[in-house]
């Protein structure tokens, strides 16, 4: 028996019949979105009664360092409801707004503190890269 052969309906893609809750989900506001791990308010569960931390950056490049994670986090997270929702021109817009965001919050970030990524590092002697601070460093 070839479980493959027998079972076709399982490599059918899985899409449901869209609600009015998927076309307009509700979204955490960004900051609060990346503190819970999700963006989208309907599917947030806390797990068994355990707050969130709540991200407080004490330096200016732990901030501007937050922004870049923060933006690119919300346009990962639409970027996964596209896969399921491509038509759903409410989030495409949202996606092509947080994926500048992200891209200019990257940009301002390595304009002022050095790259975020060994492929971002312009210079080769020395490789910059290396000189640190590295982008997860505590920094006073």
């Amino acid at each position: 028996m070839n479980v493959f052969q027998d079972n076709q309906s399982c490599f059918q893609p899985f899409f449901m019949p869209e609600t009015n809750l998927e076309k307009n989900p509700k979204l955490f506001d960004p900051q609060e979105a990346i503190m819970l791990g999700n963006l989208f308010k309907d599917l947030y569960m806390t797990y068994h009664g355990f707050s969130n931390y709540c991200l407080q950056p004490q330096t200016k490049r732990q901030q501007a360092l937050l922004e870049v994670q923060m933006y690119d986090f919300v346009a990962h997270e639409i970027n996964l409801y596209l896969d399921m929702h491509p038509q759903n021109q409410r989030m495409v817009k949202l996606y092509t707004e947080y994926a500048k965001k992200a891209e200019e919050a990257k940009c301002q970030f390595e304009k002022e503190f050095g790259p975020l990524a060994v492929k971002d590092s312009h210079n080769t002697i020395p490789f910059q890269w290396v000189q640190g601070p590295w982008p997860w460093e505590y920094q006073c």
